[in-house]
């Protein structure tokens, strides 16, 4: 399984990233608190998330939203996961009300001191409350790869992930001002790397924190050719109740 996993992604990466050039960059910033508990001897996950992302290199709120997930361990290693995202995003005519679905499958074992971790994710985007056919809808399908390393002695032990990202969007287009039309894309969207590490304060608290790098593909429709590269910094904490 990680063997299939592994070249699949990697194929992904070698054949589309290595063809776009940069011509959008941002930095951004997300920061949050996540509120975890366990049940059923750890095999049942529950949170809420709540997060606040900024982006124009941080000076403007671009969306915040609410979060609840849940994550269950049915063999050992193995999960499967739900989440439902509540966001109010920014958009130029005013804040946008929106929502997400989301279901996971995960698998992770350890090697001496490294932890490897892979997750297949599809997730729905709808906005809310507006008619079927004036709405945009966007699906996608992620593949990741994690990679926790132990360090013995040390309390910021770091991790690594690399996550492509594919999707399929309907959208609604005005080429000219008065008329209003469907637009259909799919494809490989973005690749995504991040560098991160954690710091258990005591039982009850634990803080987060990473170095993202987020990159268009221009092959992908809806970037119009004009891909962008995203340099974030997040930080969380993470309450363990």
């Amino acid at each position: 399984m990680k063997n299939l996993f592994l070249v699949i992604l990697i194929g992904i990466c070698n054949s589309t990233y290595a063809q776009d050039s940069v011509l959008v960059r941002d930095f951004e910033s997300w920061n949050g608190i996540i509120l975890k508990k366990s049940f059923l001897d750890k095999k049942l996950d529950l949170q809420i998330v709540q997060q606040f992302r900024l982006n124009s290199n941080s000076s403007r709120l671009n969306n915040y939203f609410t979060e609840f997930g849940a994550d269950y361990e049915f063999i050992k290693g193995f999960k499967v996961g739900l989440g439902y995202r509540f966001i109010r995003n920014n958009r130029k005519s005013g804040y946008n009300n929106e929502h997400r679905f989301n279901t996971d499958v995960s698998y992770k074992h350890k090697i001496e001191r490294i932890t490897f971790g892979y997750r297949f994710r599809y997730q729905n985007r709808n906005d809310i409350g507006a008619a079927k056919d004036d709405e945009n809808r966007i699906s996608k399908y992620r593949l990741r790869l994690k990679l926790d390393y132990n360090i013995k002695n040390w309390k910021f032990d770091p991790y690594f992930t690399t996550e492509v990202f594919y999707a399929t969007e309907t959208s609604l287009v005005n080429y000219v001002p008065t008329i209003t039309e469907v637009e259909n894309i799919a494809g490989f969207q973005k690749l995504r790397f991040t560098l991160g590490t954690s710091y258990k304060i005591n039982d009850l608290f634990e803080l987060n924190g990473f170095y993202r790098i987020e990159r268009d593909f221009k092959t992908y429709s809806a970037v119009y050719y004009t891909p962008g590269t995203y340099h974030i910094v997040g930080f969380n904490i993470e309450i363990n109740l």
